[in-house]
């Protein structure tokens, strides 16, 4: 990457109009369902091949959703006494209205992404050499915040992200047994922290066990509906997500990996289509990422951003091409930003992603944190801003008020032991 032009911006975080989902749908395989009283779920999600438990699900009292694959949308009758469909997949826009005007709801099922967890060796190529990270470097996390940020951009006025994928094992044992406890609570925080829904899928040994009472995958299963409860609240807290990063593209996807990496290093961002370069989606912007020639209008507006933004220093910055190394070119974004200039720094934190949101009525801000290692971790933190009072709380954990320390434009903190996802509620200074 080049840097083309050097501006000034006034200290302002953007505040998109996405607000932070939290709802878990769990998916169900076999011809047989616990009841809603032993599940404490109302909802369930059943394929459309699985005709027997779709009929026991709805004998049960349970509000079921069909899920369906994109290609076999055109030809889905709906099924009598179900409440909608899931679609699994990308689906045209004139195929979803069709689909709406046969059924009740319709939701798609965004299934390009990975389940959540570390990858310990992170190949990366360096001048056509690939090179394996070591121990002793930062940890790769398979995570869906960019993937999330992307799907976004296309959201209907009211709709939320709906993610879903495989189970992928990590190890040769996981293979049969499936999921751990702590790679479900992953995936459910990481959904509710970036503000998707969740289409969780249980694994069949899981599914069996439930069935039979088995107390252990019980008490996972109580475990399981606290995290679901946790983040249930997300839905109905008003806030907004913050970035100060705009990144202009054509095709996000062609663009992953680098918009992969900025979210890996805890760089909030927008994607903002090369058509859409307006006055108000650059509002509050500190860093302009432009990897797409721009027409002369789009131009003009970002020129007219940058005469317009005086108090201080901010950067736009042009790609010569698709970076060889996309890590590189996210920290040399991170450099570009500064200290002072970045919404959340992170200390002793390598496994942990945070997504920042405002409440708009009153300034304050709350932080989503997810630990992808599922290992208690003190993690140190510094918000961008000045605030009054830090409060802290994760599932089945109390609310406590966290010390801190205002300097230098920021407020310094540190999380107790956070061991998969927690939030934090900043209040504003007087």
């Amino acid at each position: 990457m080049t840097m083309r032009l050097a501006i000034s911006a006034t200290l302002v975080l953007l505040a998109l109009s996405r607000a932070a989902g939290a709802e878990v749908l769990i998916r169900w395989d076999l011809p047989s369902v616990p009841s809603p009283q032993a599940l404490g779920i109302s909802t369930v999600v059943i394929p459309a091949a699985q005709e027997q438990g779709i009929k026991q699900a709805l004998a049960q009292g349970y509000r079921v959703l069909v899920e369906i694959d994109a290609a076999k949308a055109a030809a889905f009758s709906p099924i009598e006494g179900t409440a909608g469909v899931v679609v699994k997949g990308t689906i045209a826009a004139d195929l979803r209205e069709q689909l709406a005007q046969r059924v009740k709801v319709v939701r798609v099922a965004d299934d390009r992404g990975k389940w959540p967890h570390i990858r310990t060796n992170w190949v990366t190529r360096n001048n056509d050499v690939l090179q394996v990270t070591n121990r002793s470097s930062q940890p790769w996390l398979e995570n869906n915040a960019a993937l999330i940020a992307i799907a976004a951009e296309r959201l209907r006025e009211g709709e939320r992200t709906l993610l879903t994928y495989p189970w992928q094992p990590v190890t040769v044992a996981d293979l049969d047994r499936g999921p751990r406890l702590d790679n479900y609570l992953i995936a459910i925080a990481e959904a509710g922290s970036f503000g998707a829904d969740l289409l969780l899928p249980l694994h069949e040994r899981f599914e069996r066990a439930l069935l039979a009472g088995a107390p252990d995958e019980r008490a996972e299963w109580i475990e399981l509906r606290r995290s679901i409860d946790f983040y249930a609240w997300s839905v109905s807290l008003p806030r907004q997500a913050i970035a100060n990063v705009a990144v202009v593209t054509g095709d996000p996807m062609r663009d992953f990996e680098l918009l992969n990496l900025l979210a890996r290093h805890n760089l909030p961002f927008v994607v903002v289509p090369p058509a859409k370069v307006t006055s108000e989606r650059l509002a509050g912007i500190d860093l302009l990422i432009v990897l797409d020639e721009l027409d002369p209008a789009a131009k003009q507006r970002v020129q007219e951003f940058a005469a317009s933004a005086r108090e201080r220093t901010a950067r736009v910055v042009e790609r010569a091409g698709i970076p060889a190394d996309p890590n590189a070119s996210a920290l040399q974004m991170r450099r570009l930003l500064g200290a002072d200039r970045r919404v959340v720094d992170i200390w002793n934190g390598i496994t942990v992603l945070i997504a920042p949101y405002s409440r708009p009525e009153s300034g304050d801000v709350v932080l989503t944190v997810v630990n992808y290692a599922a290992q208690p971790l003190p993690v140190q933190i510094r918000l961008r801003g000045s605030f009054s009072e830090v409060q802290y709380e994760a599932p089945g954990e109390q609310i406590v008020r966290l010390p801190f320390e205002v300097k230098n434009g920021g407020t310094e903190f540190v999380l107790p032991a956070i061991r998969v996802g927690a939030r934090v509620f900043l209040k504003r200074s007087p």
